[in-house]
């Protein structure tokens, strides 16, 4: 049966905090509101930010909504290539490609900035799936932009056996809990934005410190399904 890694981007992929934070800065200076300390602002990078500008400014959802348009201002035309990809991901992408993997993104960033960012990178032919989130059509959330991702890779996500045929790949707890929920084999990464106490905490099976470790994990995996 074929198996199915799925990939989170930012923190994962590609290293994307220089322009999400700078369009973060841009989009609160620009509304007079308080920008956060830095240490703050890393609580950013993963969940929607509707939801963070809440959450870490005290913004009311008009106001966060709001500041997310004007964010997506900047972002949208110079922020999402503030970015650079991650050492050995392209070895790691093209591993699975030669393994027969079906490949997706799933990603809460919104899915054109994400198909923008890997065609920017040359990224875009190794995967099969490409999901990020839609505000308009109210697709915000890891859990609900995961599901879609599986649905789209049509693969079963277990064996005859019962054993798990799908991974999930992030650096944040919100990845870690929605492949726990769905049923993926869930791997954290601690090179991204997440620290390896939060992963452990949202009880990731595998935790990665680099991207070789992630080849590890699914050379262990696939001996295991040889057993």
């Amino acid at each position: 049966m074929k198996k199915t890694i799925l990939f989170d981007l930012d923190g994962t992929l590609t290293d994307s905090q220089e322009g999400i934070l700078k369009s973060i800065k841009f989009a609160l200076e620009h509304f007079g509101y308080t920008v956060p300390d830095e240490e703050t602002l890393q609580l950013f990078l993963g969940p929607p930010l509707v939801d963070a500008f809440q959450e870490h400014c005290g913004l009311t959802f008009e106001q966060a909504e709001e500041t997310y348009f004007k964010f997506r201002e900047r972002y949208g035309t110079i922020g999402k290539f503030e970015n650079k990809v991650y050492p050995n991901i392209v070895d790691l992408l093209a591993k699975c490609k030669t393994e027969q993997y079906t490949i997706a993104v799933a990603t809460a960033k919104p899915e054109h900035y994400a198909k923008d960012i890997l065609d920017h990178f040359e990224l875009t032919p190794y995967f099969d799936v490409i999901v990020g989130a839609n505000y308009e059509a109210g697709l915000l959330h890891k859990k609900e932009i995961l599901k879609k991702a599986l649905t789209l890779c049509g693969n079963p996500l277990t064996d005859e056996n019962g054993r798990r045929l799908a991974f999930m790949v992030g650096d944040r707890k919100y990845d870690v809990e929605a492949a726990n929920e769905l049923g993926c084999i869930s791997i954290g990464v601690t090179y991204g934005y997440g620290t390896e106490a939060e992963l452990k905490e949202a009880d990731a099976e595998y935790i990665c410190d680099d991207v070789d470790e992630i080849a590890d994990v699914l050379n262990l995996e696939e001996m295991m399904v040889r057993r």
